[in-house]
């Protein structure tokens, strides 16, 4: 009998809890999926046997075990106090704590295995969507087919086992030890405040606006402000910690805001504030810590979704900055360039190809600059020694180069001299381009002094544009100086190059091939090809992670949400009737259940995202990783964008959720 009513009330806690359900099949398809990638023999022969992606995502997986089992934890406790009533007449009746507990583990049982069974299909079907997006990154075909791994099911299998194992133990506990008078009083329950007093909570809710506000402003140093590596984590530690105290804060002390609120006349009785006031007080008094804990989920979430957008764009970014399909470089023209001449002529004859020498001067006027005057938060070069000295190019070359690029021409001065640079740096060179002119030998002179007539070059003005500047070796360091012709006869060749571009991104086949020679002459070579499959990897190694990460801690906070907002129909009912009776129509009252659903599910959103955006922002709004780990400024409107798309992402899964309680509530309660 009690397993016939264990499957009843399982199908009644699918009914009545779908929400939670829903977030169990989606984070068992999510993480059957990804295990699927972790485990296919074809993702494995593109990535490489060293890939750390396979390692990061069951780490990720661990960490999403312990937190959906301290959801499942959680909502399996919510789901026990509200039928405690229940459970109270089976003990009553004569039935034993053991059994109970048996035939409520057993409900929670046939929950996890019903979203185990359709996270199984589901999951065979999104790896197709992951699956396709990776061949995408590497520029792979991709060949739908439904595939199967032992690996990935056992894998699972254990981690489902594990959540339902740590939520099932310790309610098991609580069961056994419950009395009947527990049972009958635990529905009424609430959480217990930590502070009780009402001006400590006022005091508490100021200094989690400032300490809200001084972590924001701790970020803002580390992005705007010189701070050495040291200083800059003491920074960004006292940052996280005064936004996470903040949250907390504001969420225990907001209560008593809000009634100090609606104990003022004017503002309680205008429009709807007393029954919005009323309703919305009464909810987050009993969840305050649950409110904060959400929060600080939606904090996670942000920073996941933003930082995993962000390592996407710079797969195309950093294909794009390298110009070129192939370069090989030799130091100060030691090695013969002939060897890859012959093989790229043979292998890729339709590629337009350019062998040139870019110069030095031996000096680092412009270099020097470059390396002290802010150019960016964190600045680290990558490039060879021998490049940190300021590098030169003929004008002859660099309008063959720009030709073939495909950039736009330029009309270039013999008495002057030109810089190609970063768009990042171009401002602040630019204007110390300014103020410097060159000899015939290409010496930097101040401008505007007596020392000025010997110069034969004045500053022209500054290109930006991939130009093969962000590499370990190419055409200079982030800049490169453009002169006439004749008066690069008169430096130091610093390096030999050979480029071209074919009509066609090239495979990485053909690319091992060019790499093969330079492998056995010493030299350097790189590649649009090199520089997508090193920066998919990267991408796979940390995006898919993070985004798997955030999904999952988005579906548990919104679960949590729902849950708890439609847990009180029947009390909300009466409410609700109580408006009706007084002569309130259905339409004030639609209006009223709209901006109680806005606000409640809006206000755990709020912190977190200015502190998602504070943190984000002081992470990438500085920095940018290029091929080899050195780091450039980001555009802020780059930021900015990426933190828009986070935000559409977000809400176009939580609003999902919000709506399906609304139209559960709104058909519960009017």
């Amino acid at each position: 009998m009690l397993r016939k009513l264990s499957r009843r009330n399982a199908l009644r806690q699918m009914r009545d809890y779908a929400v939670y359900l829903l977030t169990l099949i989606l984070s068992a398809t999510l993480m059957y999926s990804f295990h699927l990638l972790v485990f296919s023999e074809e993702i494995k022969a593109i990535l490489g046997e060293w890939s750390m992606m396979p390692f990061i995502i069951i780490f990720i997986s661990v960490i999403i075990v312990l937190i959906l089992g301290r959801l499942v934890s959680y909502i399996t406790e919510f789901i026990f106090r509200k039928r405690s009533r229940e459970f109270g007449t089976y003990m009553m009746l004569g039935i034993e704590n053991r059994e109970i507990a048996g035939m409520f583990a057993r409900e929670s049982i046939t929950i996890g295995a019903a979203a185990w069974l359709a996270g199984l299909v589901g999951g065979t079907y999104f790896y197709q969507i992951l699956k396709a997006m990776v061949m995408h990154l590497f520029l792979r075909p991709f060949h739908m087919g439904l595939e199967f791994s032992w690996g990935a099911f056992c894998l699972t299998s254990v981690y489902l086992v594990c959540i339902f194992w740590l939520s099932g133990r310790k309610v098991k506990k609580k069961v056994m030890a419950v009395s009947i008078r527990e049972l009958l009083s635990m529905d009424a329950e609430n959480e217990k405040a930590p502070l009780k007093n009402k001006k400590q909570k006022r005091i508490l809710f100021l200094l989690s606006l400032l300490a809200l506000l001084l972590g924001c402003c701790s970020f803002g140093a580390l992005l705007y402000c010189e701070i050495n590596n040291d200083a800059g984590g003491a920074a960004a530690l006292f940052g996280l910690s005064m936004i996470v105290l903040s949250v907390f804060g504001l969420f225990m002390s907001f209560p008593v805001v809000l009634e100090q609120k609606l104990n003022k006349v004017k503002w309680k009785y205008r429009g709807r504030n007393l029954v919005l006031g009323r309703i919305y007080s009464g909810k987050i008094r009993n969840l305050s810590l649950t409110f904060a804990s959400v929060s600080i989920l939606f904090l996670l979430v942000f920073l996941a979704v933003s930082l995993g957008l962000f390592f996407n764009r710079r797969v195309d970014g950093r294909v794009n900055e390298t110009a070129f399909d192939f370069a090989v470089g030799s130091l100060y023209g030691q090695k013969d360039l002939q060897p890859f001449k012959e093989y790229v002529q043979k292998e890729i004859p339709e590629a337009a190809t350019a062998d040139y020498q870019v110069y030095t001067s031996g000096r680092r006027d412009f270099g020097a600059y470059f390396s002290t005057e802010n150019m960016g938060k964190f600045m680290a070069f990558s490039h060879m020694d021998a490049m940190e000295n300021d590098c030169y190019m003929a004008m002859s070359v660099y309008k063959e180069l720009r030709d073939m690029l495909g950039m736009e021409k330029v009309n270039l001065e013999e008495d002057k001299y030109y810089m190609h640079c970063s768009g990042f740096a171009k401002e602040k060179l630019e204007r110390y381009a300014g103020t410097r002119a060159l000899t015939g030998s290409g010496r930097s002179i101040p401008a505007g002094t007596d020392r000025e007539k010997d110069a034969a070059l004045s500053f022209g003005g500054a290109f930006t544009g991939a130009f093969f500047q962000q590499e370990f070796f190419g055409n200079g360091s982030y800049y490169l100086l453009i002169v006439p012709d004749r008066v690069v006869k008169n430096m130091q060749v610093i390096e030999e190059l050979y480029v071209g571009v074919a009509p066609k991104e090239l495979s990485m086949e053909v690319y091992k091939g060019i790499a093969a020679i330079a492998w056995e002459n010493q030299m350097h070579v790189t590649g649009k090809a090199e520089i997508r499959e090193s920066g998919a990897s990267i991408v796979m190694s940390l995006s898919f992670p993070l985004f798997y990460l955030a999904f999952i801690l988005l579906a548990a906070a919104a679960t949590i949400m729902t849950v708890q907002i439609l847990s009180d129909l029947e009390q909300e009912r009466q409410q609700f009737r109580i408006l009706q009776e007084c002569g309130m129509d259905k339409s004030e009252q639609r209006k009223i259940l709209q901006r109680y659903f806005a606000v409640y599910y809006s206000f755990p959103v709020l912190p977190a995202a200015v502190g998602g955006a504070a943190v984000y922002m002081a992470i990438t709004g500085s920095v940018n990783w290029d091929a080899y780990q050195g780091m450039t400024l980001v555009g802020f409107g780059e930021g900015i964008g990426i933190l828009g798309v986070t935000a559409g992402v977000f809400f176009s899964i939580y609003l999902v959720y919000c709506l399906s309680a609304y139209i559960s509530f709104k058909k519960a309660v009017l």
